[in-house]
């Protein structure tokens, strides 16, 4: 779904005003909405949306689509679980049919205050016995199987994105052009990045991944090393071993992960 620049500003007016009275509040509300974009030294004028990157835009973006937990309370609970956070939102449903039906009411629940449902990243997807998975805040969530009990659980890790979202921020802190400075600032600004990252996705079954991002730092540490050293070709991969990595101070996310209670399904 497409929200933050899309919401109708009169028709999220509205929807505060049937919680807020005071006239210097909705009309401060109304300034924020019409401010406009600067960018290059011009204002360009809005016709819709929040303020994009202010801390206010995620709170009127909640403000207005409480339209649509208004609509699911009333008419929406019998098709499933709705699982809504500012403008992602996933509908739980125990047949196709209700999914069809959850999509619909969410499009002609939003449709009023210029929303739409996203067409490239709204899909319906059979989750029963690891068939498919999907996307949500960052997570690819999927079932899989226990080998030691035969249930299925769903499980989730980084997605794809959130992977390679997080490489790049490695690859850009371990570039080449930082080679005449020493390691340890590298290191220094790379843990800032890998704490929290590895905050939010320590929760579930990202140990795989974790792993994996491990390992791409030490061959970029590895890399950058190198190019410091005036080393050529893979002479790099005996002298800089993880344990060489781990004097340095990196922070490690391998055995960071803390797994929620797991819910099977038969």
């Amino acid at each position: 779904m497409s929200s933050f620049d899309e919401i109708d500003s009169d028709a999220l007016v509205a929807q505060i005003e049937r919680r807020v009275c005071d006239r210097r509040m909705l009309k401060l509300l109304r300034g924020w909405l019409r401010a406009g974009v600067f960018e290059g030294g011009v204002v360009s004028a809005i016709e819709a949306g929040t303020p994009q990157g202010s801390p206010v835009s995620p709170l009127l973006a909640n403000i207005a689509l409480h339209v649509l937990d208004e609509a699911w309370a009333a008419s929406g609970q019998r098709l499933g679980a709705l699982v809504k956070y500012a403008d992602d939102l996933v509908a739980l449903c125990a047949t196709r049919e209700q999914a069809e039906e959850a999509r619909e009411l969410v499009a002609a629940v939003l449709d009023p205050i210029g929303l739409r449902v996203h067409p490239e990243k709204t899909r319906i997807v059979h989750v029963a016995l690891g068939a498919e998975g999907f996307d949500f805040l960052g997570f690819h969530h999927r079932m899989r199987k226990s080998w030691r009990t035969g249930h299925w659980y769903l499980q989730k890790w980084p997605s794809k994105r959130a992977m390679a979202q997080v490489k790049a921020k490695i690859r850009d802190r371990t570039d080449r052009r930082y080679a005449r400075l020493p390691l340890e600032w590298a290191v220094e600004d790379l843990n800032r990045v890998l704490r929290g990252w590895s905050n939010y996705f320590r929760y579930g079954n990202s140990a795989e991944k974790f792993d994996h991002i491990d390992a791409y730092i030490n061959e970029r540490l590895a890399i950058l090393a190198s190019t410091k050293h005036g080393l050529t070709g893979r002479n790099w991969v005996s002298r800089f071993n993880n344990q060489w990595v781990n004097q340095l101070g990196i922070y490690r996310l391998s055995g960071k992960v803390t797994r929620w209670p797991a819910h099977a399904s038969r």
